[in-house]
């Protein structure tokens, strides 16, 4: 049973939005595209066990995604967390391609791909500090301690993976070996530990507890908030700006017409800016120059507004998909 689904992340929506927003040739671009392109692999990777999870008896195995949660004076997370009567397991998903070594001596992971080598954090240690930390999350919550063990999957079938160590051939697996490694984990530990009461009330405090990671992209990348492009974009050609046209927005150039368009860019704006908007700023960024328009827009969209006047501020209703 999927007791937490894993959401599409909002980093990864901020990034798609800052490119669409800034020129091609802004000088930020090149390292906006690759940090992209590696949050959707990662993404991806942790997606591809999915169809390995959805194989285990739901009245039996709680799944948990995209944990982050705070102990100690500290965050920490965890990709995915399957919760028994029995035990807990965390996995940790790297989608990496070509050949990996697990190097127990330097405790780091070396990467061998198109002939290249790189040295990367060793995701034993991980997943070590992971369990670790999670049980002092339930200690503090004064939660019932159970065993957990740690898997780390890599995600992509084809990339090869070495090491001298045995413990990580226990540890390390493919995606398609998670069925098999879970239940050689459950014919280990036989014992029920927790009662229904107590796997409901963790839950429970998890999600209550669950703190996603939701930092500026701007602020992150030192992208002025001049920098950013202005508009309604065309869904079809993107050309920016619409004009309003008999109530709809209207593309010069293919001639596309669009009720919604504006929500498009305000959900765009609350993935840049936040929740909180004026009406010049709506003006500004939708560039439009009818207050009228803007009121009505405003009305419609915003959850609630404080203050009059110029000064009134609205919250955009949008959160993490």
């Amino acid at each position: 049973m999927v007791s937490k689904e894993r959401p599409f992340p909002i980093k990864i929506q901020k990034l798609q939005v800052l490119l669409d927003r800034l020129l091609l040739n802004h000088a930020k671009t090149p390292i906006i595209k690759d940090n992209l392109s590696k949050s959707l692999a990662g993404y991806y990777g942790e997606k591809s066990i999915d169809y390995y999870l959805n194989l285990l008896p739901s009245e039996h195995f709680y799944i948990l995604h995209d944990l982050r949660l705070f102990v100690n004076g500290r965050y920490f997370q965890i990709d995915t967390l399957l919760l028994t009567n029995r035990f807990a397991i965390i996995i940790e998903v790297k989608n990496i391609a070509g050949t990996v070594d697990f190097d127990t001596t330097f405790n780091q992971m070396i990467q061998l791909k198109n002939g290249v080598e790189i040295a990367l954090p060793d995701p034993t240690i991980q997943v070590s500090m992971q369990e670790s930390q999670f049980r002092k999350w339930l200690n503090h919550h004064h939660l019932p301690l159970i065993p957990i063990r740690t898997i780390i999957v890599i995600s992509n079938p084809h990339t090869i993976i070495r090491s001298d160590d045995k413990d990580i051939s226990l540890q390390v697996i493919h995606a398609a070996s998670l069925p098999q490694k879970i239940s050689q984990i459950e014919n280990a530990l036989p014992k029920s530990i927790l009662l229904d009461k107590d796997i409901r009330k963790i839950i429970e405090l998890i999600n209550k507890h669950d703190t996603p990671l939701n930092p500026s992209v701007l602020e992150h990348y030192k992208v002025d908030r001049n920098e950013i492009l202005k508009g309604i974009f065309c869904e079809n050609c993107k050309y920016r700006p619409l004009n309003r046209v008999y109530g709809s927005w209207y593309c010069p150039l293919c001639r596309t017409k669009s009720k919604g368009a504006h929500l498009v860019a305000l959900e765009q704006y609350y993935l840049l800016f936040g929740e909180k908007i004026t009406g010049q700023q709506l003006k500004d960024f939708l560039v439009i120059s009818s207050s009228a328009l803007a009121t009505r827009i405003l009305n419609t969209v915003s959850i609630e507004s404080h203050g009059i006047g110029k000064g009134r501020v609205h919250t955009l209703p949008f959160k993490q998909k």
